[in-house]
């Protein structure tokens, strides 16, 4: 018996919220009236706009700024240029690389089936260059393979070792 009274109770406050609702919004109707005119010998409605002399306040509507809260900024960071820490002789050692490009990195691969780090030794002893110019020369195979692999002009050949292995595509 007591859920009835507390559902019955419930419902009474329902309607109530219902009515106050239906009131605002014909406060608002009331408040928009004047700013629309209807012309009886036509049926499309011209919309004047005219400066608001009112504001319709509705309770529903809640005011979502809140004071004593700050709206976080994100700053904006700037690529940070890194420095390498050598000295001159390895910056001049790393502009004595040559460039190099797919003819190069073809030819390095050939007919074999080779491993991307077996590709970079090839690549070096090709170039005739020693260890220090490693990194240089592994960033460029790496980024050479993702790109050929996407393209289709090398395929995954399987693994060895758990390495991949990759070798030309078949024209």
């Amino acid at each position: 018996m007591q859920t009835l009274v507390e559902a019955a109770s419930h419902i009474a406050q329902e309607i109530e919220r219902t009515r106050q609702h239906l009131t605002n919004l014909e406060q608002a109707l009331q408040g928009l009236r004047p700013l629309i005119t209807i012309d009886a010998a036509t049926t499309a409605l011209p919309f004047t706009a005219t400066p608001m002399a009112r504001a319709v306040e509705d309770i529903a509507v809640v005011d979502a700024s809140l004071p004593g809260r700050k709206v976080v900024k994100i700053k904006r960071i700037g690529k940070v240029k890194k420095l390498a820490k050598s000295s001159k002789g390895s910056a001049a050692q790393s502009s004595r690389i040559p460039s190099t490009g797919a003819k190069l990195w073809l030819s390095c691969l050939g007919r074999k089936k080779l491993s991307a780090s077996e590709l970079i030794e090839v690549a070096l002893k090709k170039l005739d260059l020693d260890e220090s110019a490693h990194v240089v020369i592994a960033n460029r195979v790496r980024a050479w393979l993702n790109a050929s692999a996407k393209s289709g002009v090398v395929v995954a050949a399987g693994t060895r070792d758990g390495t991949h292995l990759y070798k030309r595509a078949v024209a």
